[in-house]
Protein backbone atom coordinates (compact mmCIF):
# COMPACT_ATOMS: atom_id res chain seq x y z
CA UNK A 1 0.00 0.00 0.00
CA UNK A 2 1.35 3.47 -0.90
CA UNK A 3 2.40 5.59 2.07
CA UNK A 4 1.97 9.40 2.10
CA UNK A 5 5.11 11.43 2.81
CA UNK A 6 4.62 14.80 4.54
CA UNK A 7 6.87 17.79 3.81
CA UNK A 8 7.11 21.03 5.74
CA UNK A 9 5.99 23.09 2.77
CA UNK A 10 2.60 24.71 3.28
CA UNK A 11 1.51 23.93 -0.26
CA UNK A 12 2.17 20.24 0.27
CA UNK A 13 0.20 20.24 3.49
CA UNK A 14 -2.74 21.86 1.76
CA UNK A 15 -2.54 19.42 -1.11
CA UNK A 16 -2.47 16.55 1.33
CA UNK A 17 -5.52 17.86 3.18
CA UNK A 18 -7.43 18.09 -0.08
CA UNK A 19 -6.38 14.57 -1.03
CA UNK A 20 -7.54 13.15 2.30
CA UNK A 21 -10.92 14.85 1.98
CA UNK A 22 -11.40 13.33 -1.46
CA UNK A 23 -10.31 9.82 -0.44
CA UNK A 24 -12.21 9.01 2.73
CA UNK A 25 -15.11 6.57 2.78
CA UNK A 26 -18.41 8.24 2.00
CA UNK A 27 -20.89 6.94 4.58
CA UNK A 28 -24.51 6.60 3.60
CA UNK A 29 -27.30 7.62 5.90
CA UNK A 30 -26.99 5.25 8.90
CA UNK A 31 -30.79 5.36 9.29
CA UNK A 32 -31.07 3.22 6.13
CA UNK A 33 -29.65 0.34 8.20
CA UNK A 34 -32.30 -0.65 10.70
CA UNK A 35 -32.89 -3.26 13.35
CA UNK A 36 -30.90 -5.86 15.28
CA UNK A 37 -30.66 -9.55 14.42
CA UNK A 38 -29.83 -11.98 17.25
CA UNK A 39 -28.12 -15.14 16.08
CA UNK A 40 -25.68 -17.65 17.49
CA UNK A 41 -22.69 -19.86 16.71
CA UNK A 42 -22.25 -23.38 18.02
CA UNK A 43 -18.62 -22.75 19.01
CA UNK A 44 -16.22 -19.87 19.54
CA UNK A 45 -14.73 -18.84 16.18
CA UNK A 46 -11.24 -19.09 17.63
CA UNK A 47 -9.46 -18.19 14.41
CA UNK A 48 -10.66 -15.17 12.44
CA UNK A 49 -7.56 -15.17 10.24
CA UNK A 50 -8.86 -16.06 6.74
CA UNK A 51 -5.58 -17.78 5.87
CA UNK A 52 -5.80 -20.08 8.88
CA UNK A 53 -9.53 -20.63 9.44
CA UNK A 54 -10.95 -24.06 8.68
CA UNK A 55 -14.49 -24.29 10.01
CA UNK A 56 -18.01 -23.03 9.36
CA UNK A 57 -18.33 -20.77 12.42
CA UNK A 58 -15.10 -18.96 11.60
CA UNK A 59 -16.12 -18.47 7.98
CA UNK A 60 -19.57 -17.23 9.03
CA UNK A 61 -17.99 -14.21 10.74
CA UNK A 62 -15.24 -13.74 8.14
CA UNK A 63 -17.80 -13.56 5.31
CA UNK A 64 -19.41 -10.50 6.89
CA UNK A 65 -16.18 -8.67 7.75
CA UNK A 66 -14.00 -9.34 4.70
CA UNK A 67 -14.30 -9.42 0.91
CA UNK A 68 -12.52 -11.38 -1.79
CA UNK A 69 -11.87 -10.55 -5.43
CA UNK A 70 -14.94 -12.57 -6.47
CA UNK A 71 -17.89 -14.17 -4.72
CA UNK A 72 -20.92 -16.36 -5.35
CA UNK A 73 -24.19 -14.46 -5.29
CA UNK A 74 -27.58 -15.64 -4.01
CA UNK A 75 -28.16 -17.52 -7.29
CA UNK A 76 -24.80 -19.33 -7.02
CA UNK A 77 -23.37 -17.27 -9.86
CA UNK A 78 -19.74 -16.20 -9.67
CA UNK A 79 -19.60 -12.39 -9.71
CA UNK A 80 -17.09 -9.65 -9.01
CA UNK A 81 -16.62 -8.38 -5.47
CA UNK A 82 -13.50 -6.29 -4.97
CA UNK A 83 -12.75 -6.96 -8.63
CA UNK A 84 -15.00 -5.03 -11.01
CA UNK A 85 -13.83 -7.13 -13.99
CA UNK A 86 -11.25 -9.70 -15.05
CA UNK A 87 -9.84 -11.37 -18.14
CA UNK A 88 -8.38 -14.82 -18.68
CA UNK A 89 -5.85 -15.57 -21.41
CA UNK A 90 -6.84 -18.21 -24.02
CA UNK A 91 -4.43 -20.75 -22.54
CA UNK A 92 -6.07 -20.29 -19.11
CA UNK A 93 -2.76 -19.49 -17.41
CA UNK A 94 -3.09 -15.79 -16.60
CA UNK A 95 -5.91 -13.86 -14.96
CA UNK A 96 -5.87 -10.06 -14.81
CA UNK A 97 -8.19 -8.33 -12.31
CA UNK A 98 -9.28 -4.70 -12.37
CA UNK A 99 -10.11 -3.58 -8.84
CA UNK A 100 -12.92 -1.28 -7.83
CA UNK A 101 -11.72 2.16 -6.82
CA UNK A 102 -12.80 4.08 -3.72
CA UNK A 103 -13.07 0.94 -1.61
CA UNK A 104 -12.01 1.38 2.02
CA UNK A 105 -11.13 -0.86 4.92
CA UNK A 106 -13.12 -0.28 8.09
CA UNK A 107 -10.36 1.94 9.51
CA UNK A 108 -10.41 4.22 6.46
CA UNK A 109 -7.41 2.80 4.59
CA UNK A 110 -7.98 2.73 0.83
CA UNK A 111 -7.83 -0.64 -0.91
CA UNK A 112 -5.15 -1.01 -3.60
CA UNK A 113 -3.56 -3.87 -5.51
CA UNK A 114 -0.81 -3.97 -2.85
CA UNK A 115 -3.36 -5.33 -0.37
CA UNK A 116 -4.39 -8.07 -2.80
CA UNK A 117 -0.80 -9.10 -3.51
CA UNK A 118 0.03 -9.07 0.20
CA UNK A 119 -3.01 -11.13 1.21
CA UNK A 120 -2.63 -13.83 -1.43
CA UNK A 121 1.14 -14.08 -0.96
CA UNK A 122 0.58 -14.48 2.78
CA UNK A 123 -1.35 -17.72 2.29
CA UNK A 124 1.79 -19.27 0.80
CA UNK A 125 4.22 -17.76 3.32
CA UNK A 126 5.65 -20.73 5.27
CA UNK A 127 5.83 -18.56 8.40
CA UNK A 128 2.01 -18.23 8.41
CA UNK A 129 1.39 -21.98 8.38
CA UNK A 130 -1.88 -21.78 6.48
CA UNK A 131 -3.74 -25.09 6.13
CA UNK A 132 -5.19 -23.68 2.90
CA UNK A 133 -2.01 -23.45 0.82
CA UNK A 134 -3.61 -25.85 -1.67
CA UNK A 135 -5.99 -23.04 -2.68
CA UNK A 136 -3.17 -21.13 -4.41
CA UNK A 137 -0.55 -23.78 -5.06
CA UNK A 138 -1.23 -23.68 -8.82
CA UNK A 139 0.23 -20.15 -9.03
CA UNK A 140 3.69 -19.71 -10.57
CA UNK A 141 6.31 -19.62 -7.82
CA UNK A 142 4.00 -21.06 -5.15
CA UNK A 143 6.20 -24.08 -4.53
CA UNK A 144 9.33 -21.95 -4.12
CA UNK A 145 7.52 -19.64 -1.71
CA UNK A 146 6.26 -22.56 0.37
CA UNK A 147 9.76 -24.03 0.59
CA UNK A 148 11.13 -20.69 1.76
CA UNK A 149 13.28 -20.31 -1.35
CA UNK A 150 11.60 -17.05 -2.35
CA UNK A 151 10.43 -14.01 -0.40
CA UNK A 152 7.41 -13.52 -2.66
CA UNK A 153 5.20 -15.47 -5.07
CA UNK A 154 6.45 -14.73 -8.56
CA UNK A 155 3.06 -15.25 -10.20
CA UNK A 156 1.20 -12.57 -8.20
CA UNK A 157 2.01 -9.03 -9.28
CA UNK A 158 0.53 -5.54 -9.08
CA UNK A 159 0.50 -4.01 -12.56
CA UNK A 160 -0.67 -0.69 -11.12
CA UNK A 161 -2.63 0.49 -8.07
CA UNK A 162 -5.85 -1.13 -9.30
CA UNK A 163 -4.70 -4.01 -11.52
CA UNK A 164 -3.47 -7.42 -10.35
CA UNK A 165 -2.06 -10.25 -12.47
CA UNK A 166 -2.12 -13.88 -11.35
CA UNK A 167 -0.17 -16.38 -13.46
CA UNK A 168 -0.70 -20.12 -13.09
CA UNK A 169 1.94 -22.79 -13.65
CA UNK A 170 -0.66 -24.82 -15.58
CA UNK A 171 -4.31 -24.35 -16.58
CA UNK A 172 -6.66 -24.94 -13.66
CA UNK A 173 -10.33 -24.66 -14.56
CA UNK A 174 -11.76 -24.08 -11.02
CA UNK A 175 -9.24 -21.37 -10.08
CA UNK A 176 -11.73 -18.49 -10.14
CA UNK A 177 -13.95 -20.45 -7.75
CA UNK A 178 -11.00 -20.91 -5.41
CA UNK A 179 -10.58 -17.15 -5.19
CA UNK A 180 -14.07 -16.87 -3.67
CA UNK A 181 -12.99 -18.89 -0.62
CA UNK A 182 -12.47 -17.28 2.81
CA UNK A 183 -8.74 -18.02 2.60
CA UNK A 184 -8.53 -15.45 -0.22
CA UNK A 185 -10.23 -12.61 1.61
CA UNK A 186 -8.22 -9.40 1.42
CA UNK A 187 -6.45 -7.90 4.44
CA UNK A 188 -4.99 -4.39 4.88
CA UNK A 189 -1.27 -4.55 4.08
CA UNK A 190 -0.78 -1.39 6.13
CA UNK A 191 -1.40 -3.53 9.24
CA UNK A 192 1.16 -6.18 8.33
CA UNK A 193 2.90 -6.05 11.71
CA UNK A 194 -0.27 -6.64 13.75
CA UNK A 195 -1.30 -9.33 11.27
CA UNK A 196 2.08 -11.00 11.64
CA UNK A 197 1.92 -11.17 15.45
CA UNK A 198 -1.79 -12.14 15.16
CA UNK A 199 -3.02 -9.42 17.50
CA UNK A 200 -4.95 -8.05 14.52
CA UNK A 201 -7.28 -11.05 14.53
CA UNK A 202 -8.61 -10.51 18.01
CA UNK A 203 -10.87 -7.86 16.48
CA UNK A 204 -10.02 -7.79 12.76
CA UNK A 205 -11.32 -5.43 10.11
CA UNK A 206 -11.71 -5.73 6.37
CA UNK A 207 -13.75 -4.12 3.60
CA UNK A 208 -16.88 -6.18 4.23
CA UNK A 209 -20.48 -5.07 4.90
CA UNK A 210 -20.15 -5.39 8.69
CA UNK A 211 -17.58 -4.31 11.28
CA UNK A 212 -16.72 -6.10 14.52
CA UNK A 213 -17.63 -3.55 17.19
CA UNK A 214 -17.39 -5.85 20.20
CA UNK A 215 -16.01 -9.29 20.94
CA UNK A 216 -16.02 -11.26 24.18
CA UNK A 217 -14.58 -14.73 23.71
CA UNK A 218 -16.93 -17.62 24.45
CA UNK A 219 -19.74 -15.08 24.93
CA UNK A 220 -20.58 -13.03 21.84
CA UNK A 221 -19.49 -11.07 18.77
CA UNK A 222 -21.28 -7.84 17.84
CA UNK A 223 -21.27 -6.68 14.22
CA UNK A 224 -22.40 -3.23 13.11
CA UNK A 225 -23.25 -2.13 9.60
CA UNK A 226 -20.50 -0.69 7.41
CA UNK A 227 -22.54 2.16 5.98
CA UNK A 228 -19.67 3.05 3.61
CA UNK A 229 -19.71 -0.43 2.04
CA UNK A 230 -18.72 -0.40 -1.63
CA UNK A 231 -21.51 -2.71 -2.76
CA UNK A 232 -25.15 -3.18 -1.83
CA UNK A 233 -25.60 -1.62 1.60
CA UNK A 234 -26.61 -3.76 4.60
CA UNK A 235 -30.26 -3.57 5.62
CA UNK A 236 -29.49 -4.30 9.27
CA UNK A 237 -27.92 -1.90 11.73
CA UNK A 238 -26.47 -4.66 13.92
CA UNK A 239 -25.96 -8.41 14.28
CA UNK A 240 -25.39 -9.97 17.70
CA UNK A 241 -23.88 -13.47 17.48
CA UNK A 242 -23.84 -15.35 20.76
CA UNK A 243 -21.73 -18.44 21.41
CA UNK A 244 -24.10 -21.29 22.36
CA UNK A 245 -22.56 -24.78 22.04
CA UNK A 246 -25.57 -26.66 23.47
CA UNK A 247 -28.46 -27.24 21.06
CA UNK A 248 -30.95 -27.46 23.92
CA UNK A 249 -29.93 -24.06 25.27
CA UNK A 250 -30.21 -22.50 21.81
CA UNK A 251 -33.69 -23.98 21.48
CA UNK A 252 -34.74 -22.54 24.83
CA UNK A 253 -33.32 -19.13 23.96
CA UNK A 254 -35.17 -19.10 20.64
CA UNK A 255 -38.50 -20.01 22.22
CA UNK A 256 -37.93 -17.33 24.86
CA UNK A 257 -37.59 -14.73 22.10
CA UNK A 258 -33.87 -14.15 22.63
CA UNK A 259 -32.77 -15.53 19.24
CA UNK A 260 -34.05 -14.79 15.74
CA UNK A 261 -32.83 -17.99 14.12
CA UNK A 262 -32.53 -21.61 15.23
CA UNK A 263 -30.80 -24.39 13.34
CA UNK A 264 -32.93 -27.52 13.48
CA UNK A 265 -31.64 -31.06 13.91
CA UNK A 266 -33.34 -34.44 13.61
CA UNK A 267 -34.14 -34.46 17.33
CA UNK A 268 -36.29 -31.32 17.23
CA UNK A 269 -37.29 -30.92 13.58
CA UNK A 270 -40.62 -32.74 13.78
CA UNK A 271 -41.67 -30.93 16.95
CA UNK A 272 -41.38 -27.55 15.25
CA UNK A 273 -42.63 -28.76 11.87
CA UNK A 274 -45.83 -30.11 13.40
CA UNK A 275 -46.59 -26.80 15.12
CA UNK A 276 -48.44 -24.43 12.74
CA UNK A 277 -46.99 -21.44 14.60
CA UNK A 278 -43.50 -22.50 13.47
CA UNK A 279 -43.94 -24.64 10.34
CA UNK A 280 -44.29 -21.74 7.86
CA UNK A 281 -41.03 -20.22 9.09
CA UNK A 282 -38.88 -23.34 8.51
CA UNK A 283 -36.51 -23.32 5.53
CA UNK A 284 -34.86 -26.51 4.28
CA UNK A 285 -31.65 -25.73 2.40
CA UNK A 286 -30.02 -28.35 0.11
CA UNK A 287 -26.42 -27.94 1.23
CA UNK A 288 -23.21 -28.88 -0.54
CA UNK A 289 -21.94 -31.35 2.03
CA UNK A 290 -21.04 -34.92 2.83
CA UNK A 291 -21.18 -36.52 6.28
CA UNK A 292 -18.84 -39.39 7.01
CA UNK A 293 -16.95 -41.51 9.50
CA UNK A 294 -13.30 -40.90 8.73
CA UNK A 295 -10.59 -43.49 9.36
CA UNK A 296 -6.89 -42.91 9.89
CA UNK A 297 -5.89 -44.91 6.82
CA UNK A 298 -2.26 -45.10 7.95
CA UNK A 299 -2.83 -46.88 11.28
CA UNK A 300 -4.24 -50.25 12.30
CA UNK A 301 -6.94 -51.41 12.07
CA UNK A 302 -7.90 -48.98 9.31
CA UNK A 303 -4.80 -49.45 7.20
CA UNK A 304 -6.60 -52.63 6.04
CA UNK A 305 -9.01 -51.88 3.19
CA UNK A 306 -11.05 -54.98 4.08
CA UNK A 307 -11.92 -53.45 7.44
CA UNK A 308 -12.88 -50.13 5.89
CA UNK A 309 -15.06 -51.76 3.22
CA UNK A 310 -16.65 -54.08 5.77
CA UNK A 311 -17.76 -51.23 8.02
CA UNK A 312 -19.36 -49.47 5.05
CA UNK A 313 -21.36 -52.62 4.29
CA UNK A 314 -22.53 -52.97 7.89
CA UNK A 315 -24.23 -49.55 8.01
CA UNK A 316 -27.80 -49.34 6.73
CA UNK A 317 -27.77 -45.71 5.58
CA UNK A 318 -31.30 -45.72 4.17
CA UNK A 319 -32.71 -46.99 7.46
CA UNK A 320 -30.93 -44.24 9.44
CA UNK A 321 -31.94 -41.52 6.95
CA UNK A 322 -35.59 -42.59 7.15
CA UNK A 323 -35.54 -42.76 10.94
CA UNK A 324 -33.53 -39.62 11.62
CA UNK A 325 -33.87 -37.24 8.67
CA UNK A 326 -37.36 -38.15 7.42
CA UNK A 327 -36.16 -37.92 3.83
CA UNK A 328 -34.16 -34.69 4.19
CA UNK A 329 -30.92 -36.46 3.24
CA UNK A 330 -29.56 -38.60 0.41
CA UNK A 331 -27.33 -41.64 0.96
CA UNK A 332 -23.76 -40.90 -0.12
CA UNK A 333 -22.16 -43.25 -2.63
CA UNK A 334 -19.11 -41.02 -2.90
CA UNK A 335 -17.90 -37.69 -1.59
CA UNK A 336 -19.49 -35.50 -4.31
CA UNK A 337 -23.06 -34.35 -3.50
CA UNK A 338 -25.97 -34.25 -5.98
CA UNK A 339 -26.06 -31.26 -8.27
CA UNK A 340 -22.28 -30.94 -8.42
CA UNK A 341 -20.14 -31.89 -11.42
CA UNK A 342 -18.93 -35.46 -11.01
CA UNK A 343 -21.79 -36.68 -8.83
CA UNK A 344 -22.05 -40.45 -9.20
CA UNK A 345 -25.40 -42.21 -9.27
CA UNK A 346 -25.81 -45.93 -8.79
CA UNK A 347 -23.80 -48.53 -6.90
CA UNK A 348 -20.32 -47.94 -5.51
CA UNK A 349 -19.96 -51.48 -4.17
CA UNK A 350 -20.31 -50.34 -0.55
CA UNK A 351 -24.07 -50.66 -0.11
CA UNK A 352 -25.59 -52.32 2.92
CA UNK A 353 -24.55 -55.97 2.72
CA UNK A 354 -24.05 -57.36 6.24
CA UNK A 355 -23.21 -60.87 5.08
CA UNK A 356 -20.33 -59.64 2.92
CA UNK A 357 -19.27 -57.15 5.60
CA UNK A 358 -19.00 -59.88 8.23
CA UNK A 359 -17.10 -62.09 5.77
CA UNK A 360 -14.53 -59.33 5.18
CA UNK A 361 -14.08 -58.79 8.93
CA UNK A 362 -13.55 -62.51 9.43
CA UNK A 363 -11.01 -62.51 6.59
CA UNK A 364 -9.22 -59.61 8.31
CA UNK A 365 -8.94 -61.66 11.51
CA UNK A 366 -11.90 -60.49 13.60
CA UNK A 367 -14.47 -62.70 15.31
CA UNK A 368 -16.80 -62.89 18.33
CA UNK A 369 -13.84 -63.71 20.55
CA UNK A 370 -11.67 -61.06 18.86
CA UNK A 371 -14.09 -58.27 17.98
CA UNK A 372 -13.09 -55.18 16.03
CA UNK A 373 -12.89 -52.45 18.69
CA UNK A 374 -12.03 -48.78 18.19
CA UNK A 375 -12.51 -45.26 19.53
CA UNK A 376 -14.74 -42.88 17.57
CA UNK A 377 -13.91 -39.23 18.14
CA UNK A 378 -16.75 -36.72 17.87
CA UNK A 379 -17.99 -33.31 18.95
CA UNK A 380 -19.60 -33.24 22.37
CA UNK A 381 -22.83 -31.93 20.86
CA UNK A 382 -26.32 -33.37 20.91
CA UNK A 383 -26.53 -33.37 17.11
CA UNK A 384 -23.39 -35.52 16.90
CA UNK A 385 -24.58 -37.96 19.58
CA UNK A 386 -27.85 -38.46 17.69
CA UNK A 387 -25.87 -40.03 14.86
CA UNK A 388 -22.93 -41.70 16.60
CA UNK A 389 -25.11 -43.56 19.10
CA UNK A 390 -27.19 -44.92 16.24
CA UNK A 391 -24.06 -46.05 14.41
CA UNK A 392 -22.68 -47.53 17.61
CA UNK A 393 -25.85 -49.59 18.05
CA UNK A 394 -26.01 -50.67 14.39
CA UNK A 395 -22.43 -51.92 14.33
CA UNK A 396 -22.78 -53.63 17.72
CA UNK A 397 -25.30 -55.97 16.07
CA UNK A 398 -22.46 -57.23 13.90
CA UNK A 399 -19.93 -57.65 16.69
CA UNK A 400 -18.16 -54.30 16.27
CA UNK A 401 -17.42 -52.40 19.49
CA UNK A 402 -17.24 -48.59 19.29
CA UNK A 403 -16.17 -46.39 22.19
CA UNK A 404 -17.45 -42.84 21.75
CA UNK A 405 -14.94 -40.11 22.57
CA UNK A 406 -16.74 -36.74 22.74
CA UNK A 407 -14.68 -33.57 22.95
CA UNK A 408 -14.81 -29.82 22.38
CA UNK A 409 -14.64 -28.82 18.69
CA UNK A 410 -11.16 -27.26 18.64
CA UNK A 411 -9.72 -30.25 20.51
CA UNK A 412 -11.38 -32.61 18.03
CA UNK A 413 -9.94 -30.72 15.04
CA UNK A 414 -6.50 -30.80 16.64
CA UNK A 415 -6.62 -34.53 17.39
CA UNK A 416 -7.79 -35.38 13.88
CA UNK A 417 -5.24 -33.09 12.21
CA UNK A 418 -2.41 -34.70 14.18
CA UNK A 419 -3.55 -38.21 13.26
CA UNK A 420 -4.37 -39.08 16.89
CA UNK A 421 -7.98 -40.09 16.19
CA UNK A 422 -8.33 -43.64 14.78
CA UNK A 423 -11.88 -42.82 13.61
CA UNK A 424 -13.98 -39.66 13.73
CA UNK A 425 -17.43 -38.37 12.82
CA UNK A 426 -17.20 -35.26 10.65
CA UNK A 427 -18.55 -33.54 7.58
CA UNK A 428 -17.16 -31.62 4.63
CA UNK A 429 -19.03 -28.54 3.39
CA UNK A 430 -18.20 -27.33 -0.11
CA UNK A 431 -16.16 -24.19 -0.57
CA UNK A 432 -17.39 -23.81 -4.16
CA UNK A 433 -19.76 -25.76 -6.45
CA UNK A 434 -17.27 -27.91 -8.35
CA UNK A 435 -16.54 -31.62 -7.92
CA UNK A 436 -12.84 -30.87 -7.49
CA UNK A 437 -13.61 -29.36 -4.08
CA UNK A 438 -14.91 -32.76 -2.89
CA UNK A 439 -11.87 -34.62 -4.23
CA UNK A 440 -8.60 -32.70 -4.06
CA UNK A 441 -8.84 -31.24 -0.51
CA UNK A 442 -10.17 -34.42 1.09
CA UNK A 443 -8.25 -37.16 -0.77
CA UNK A 444 -5.08 -35.78 -2.34
CA UNK A 445 -2.05 -36.87 -0.31
CA UNK A 446 -0.66 -33.32 -0.15
CA UNK A 447 -3.55 -32.28 2.13
CA UNK A 448 -3.12 -34.57 5.12
CA UNK A 449 -4.55 -33.24 8.35
CA UNK A 450 -5.95 -29.71 8.54
CA UNK A 451 -5.62 -29.28 4.77
CA UNK A 452 -8.75 -31.44 4.44
CA UNK A 453 -7.47 -34.99 3.99
CA UNK A 454 -8.26 -35.90 7.58
CA UNK A 455 -8.32 -39.61 6.76
CA UNK A 456 -4.64 -39.49 5.71
CA UNK A 457 -5.57 -41.31 2.54
CA UNK A 458 -2.73 -41.77 0.05
CA UNK A 459 -2.86 -43.23 -3.44
CA UNK A 460 -0.46 -42.08 -6.16
CA UNK A 461 -2.78 -43.11 -9.00
CA UNK A 462 -5.66 -41.10 -7.55
CA UNK A 463 -3.34 -38.14 -6.90
CA UNK A 464 -2.43 -38.16 -10.60
CA UNK A 465 -6.04 -38.54 -11.71
CA UNK A 466 -7.07 -35.51 -9.63
CA UNK A 467 -4.16 -33.42 -10.92
CA UNK A 468 -5.00 -34.29 -14.54
CA UNK A 469 -8.74 -33.64 -14.16
CA UNK A 470 -8.41 -29.97 -13.26
CA UNK A 471 -6.44 -29.26 -16.44
CA UNK A 472 -9.46 -30.20 -18.56
CA UNK A 473 -11.12 -27.01 -19.80
CA UNK A 474 -14.25 -28.66 -21.24
CA UNK A 475 -16.81 -28.79 -18.43
CA UNK A 476 -18.49 -32.05 -19.51
CA UNK A 477 -15.22 -33.92 -19.90
CA UNK A 478 -14.00 -32.58 -16.57
CA UNK A 479 -17.23 -33.77 -14.91
CA UNK A 480 -16.71 -37.26 -16.34
CA UNK A 481 -13.17 -37.28 -14.97
CA UNK A 482 -14.43 -36.29 -11.52
CA UNK A 483 -16.99 -39.11 -11.65
CA UNK A 484 -14.29 -41.68 -12.44
CA UNK A 485 -12.19 -40.43 -9.52
CA UNK A 486 -15.19 -40.50 -7.19
CA UNK A 487 -15.80 -44.17 -8.01
CA UNK A 488 -12.09 -45.03 -7.79
CA UNK A 489 -11.74 -43.50 -4.32
CA UNK A 490 -14.83 -45.40 -3.13
CA UNK A 491 -13.12 -48.69 -4.03
CA UNK A 492 -10.60 -47.91 -1.28
CA UNK A 493 -13.31 -46.84 1.21
CA UNK A 494 -11.25 -44.23 3.11
CA UNK A 495 -14.46 -43.26 4.96
CA UNK A 496 -17.80 -44.72 5.84
CA UNK A 497 -19.80 -42.65 3.35
CA UNK A 498 -22.96 -41.60 5.19
CA UNK A 499 -25.18 -38.98 3.51
CA UNK A 500 -25.66 -35.54 2.02
CA UNK A 501 -28.08 -33.72 4.32
CA UNK A 502 -30.20 -30.61 3.97
CA UNK A 503 -29.77 -27.87 6.56
CA UNK A 504 -32.96 -26.69 8.26
CA UNK A 505 -33.51 -23.31 9.89
CA UNK A 506 -36.37 -21.73 11.83
CA UNK A 507 -36.62 -17.94 11.94
CA UNK A 508 -38.50 -15.76 14.39
CA UNK A 509 -41.56 -13.70 13.48
CA UNK A 510 -39.32 -10.66 13.67
CA UNK A 511 -37.32 -11.70 10.56
CA UNK A 512 -38.73 -10.21 7.36
CA UNK A 513 -36.11 -11.57 4.97
CA UNK A 514 -33.30 -14.09 5.31
CA UNK A 515 -31.66 -15.79 2.34
CA UNK A 516 -29.89 -19.10 2.81
CA UNK A 517 -27.07 -20.36 0.59
CA UNK A 518 -25.97 -23.96 -0.04
CA UNK A 519 -22.42 -22.72 0.63
CA UNK A 520 -21.71 -21.76 4.21
CA UNK A 521 -19.39 -18.82 3.52
CA UNK A 522 -21.73 -17.00 1.12
CA UNK A 523 -23.77 -15.55 3.98
CA UNK A 524 -22.62 -11.94 4.17
CA UNK A 525 -26.04 -10.96 5.62
CA UNK A 526 -26.58 -8.19 3.05
CA UNK A 527 -30.19 -9.18 2.39
CA UNK A 528 -31.04 -10.00 6.02
CA UNK A 529 -33.70 -7.70 7.48
CA UNK A 530 -35.98 -7.58 10.51
CA UNK A 531 -39.24 -5.88 11.40
CA UNK A 532 -38.93 -2.93 13.72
Amino acid sequence: MKRILFSTAFVCIMAMAASLLLNTPAETNPSSCKGVFSGYLSSEPSNLDPARGVDVNEASIQAKVFDGLVRYDEKMKLVGNLAESWTVTPDGKELVFKLKQNVFFHNGQALTSSDVVYSLDRILDPAVGSPRTWVLEKIEGAAERLRGESSRVAGITAIDDYTVSIKLSAPFAPFLSLLSMPACYILPSGNAHAISDRSFFEKPFGTGPFKISERVRDSHIRLTANTAYHGQKPRLARIDMRIIPENMKAEMEFESGNLDMLQLYPANYERFKSDPDFAARITDVPSLNVFYIGFNNQSAPFDDVRVRRALNMLVDREKIIKAVYQGRAVAANGSIPPGISGYTEGSNGLEYNPEEGRRLLKEAGYSKTNPLTFDLYQRSAQSAFEITRLLQGELKKHGVVINLKPMEWSALKDAVSKGEAPAFYMSWFGDYPDGENFLFPVFHSSNWGSGGNRARFKNEEIDSMIEDSVKIQDADRRSEAYSRINRKVAEHAPWIYLWHASESYLTSEKVSNMDFSPMFFCDNALTLSVKE
